[in-house]
């Protein structure tokens, strides 16, 4: 079974997903903030990081660069889920390494379609 860490700082968003990849069948970890996610990514494991690019502090955005840059994270997919209109921009998506965006509000099978499709692909 996948393990998703999901990071986003409005904790109605993290249940939300929470139940709809456990329902769909994954297992999930979950971090308040990109500080948080960086605490808690190693100790997860995660196979994919749905990550919400708008937080105080640290931006997924920035995150996901940070991860993307490290060794040990590169490969791991990374699907941004945001209500950012940036993220509609496919220059920042690529700049920031992103692997998929999903904009919010994203109905649960496009959250789950596109969570197998990205899993599959590193398979």
């Amino acid at each position: 079974m996948a393990n998703i860490l999901i990071v986003d700082d409005e904790d109605g968003f993290r249940h939300i997903l929470q139940i709809v990849l456990r329902r769909g069948g994954y297992e999930t970890c979950e971090a308040a903030n990109a500080h948080a996610a960086l605490t808690v990514i190693d100790d997860c494991s995660p196979d994919l990081i749905l990550l919400d690019d708008m937080m105080p502090g640290m931006s997924g955005g920035e995150l996901c660069r940070l991860l993307k840059a490290d060794d040990r994270y590169r490969l791991l997919p990374v699907i941004m889920h945001s209500a950012n209109s940036k993220l509609n921009d496919p220059a920042y998506v690529r700049s920031i390494g992103a692997d998929g965006v999903l904009l919010k509000p994203c109905p649960p099978h496009d959250v789950l379609t596109a969570i197998s499709s990205h899993l599959q692909l590193v398979r």
